[in-house]
């Protein structure tokens, strides 16, 4: 084991600074990711004011609808994006759009507004007959729940 050369000091001298580095490193790691959580979770969950039940019904609604029509076949393993998994990958999509038919996420599992029959929306083709069908349905109650005016609930 080779020794650093310390020219104020000892090996002892060294080892106390590299024991500060880690400490002050260790805290700033903990100090940073604590608050970077909270402030995701806080924007997260109360989008459109409703205090965490978009994400619950994301969760018992729309993830399953997803599931049996085969969309985590290709987007919940890491390589297609989004990972429909996760509801902060699916929400940001949900929220490009005005409307609960006209969102980036209908877009896609419906197939909607195509360039041309021979280029696809969504690749994975379409994964809903209409906008009425599953599980474009359960998105579409799941954008009135985050961003529009229905009343889910007491």
């Amino acid at each position: 084991m080779r020794r650093m050369q310390n020219p104020g000091g000892g090996a002892g001298t060294v080892r106390a600074f590299t024991a500060i580095q880690v400490l002050v490193g260790s805290l700033a790691f903990v100090f940073m990711s604590h608050s970077l959580h909270a402030e995701n979770k806080g924007y997260i969950d109360n989008v459109g004011n409703n205090f965490g039940k978009g994400r619950a019904f994301f969760h018992s609604n729309v993830l399953p609808r997803l599931a049996e029509n085969g969309c985590l076949k290709c987007h919940a393993r890491g390589y297609v994006r989004p990972n429909v998994t996760v509801y902060e990958e699916l929400i940001r999509r949900l929220a490009i759009g005005d409307s609960a038919v006209n969102n980036a996420v209908i877009y896609k599992i419906a197939n909607i507004r195509s360039i041309s029959p021979m280029i696809p929306n969504h690749p994975g083709g379409q994964r809903c007959s209409s906008v009425d069908a599953e599980p474009c349905k359960s998105i579409r109650q799941w954008w009135e729940i985050e961003f529009g005016q229905k009343k889910v609930g007491k």
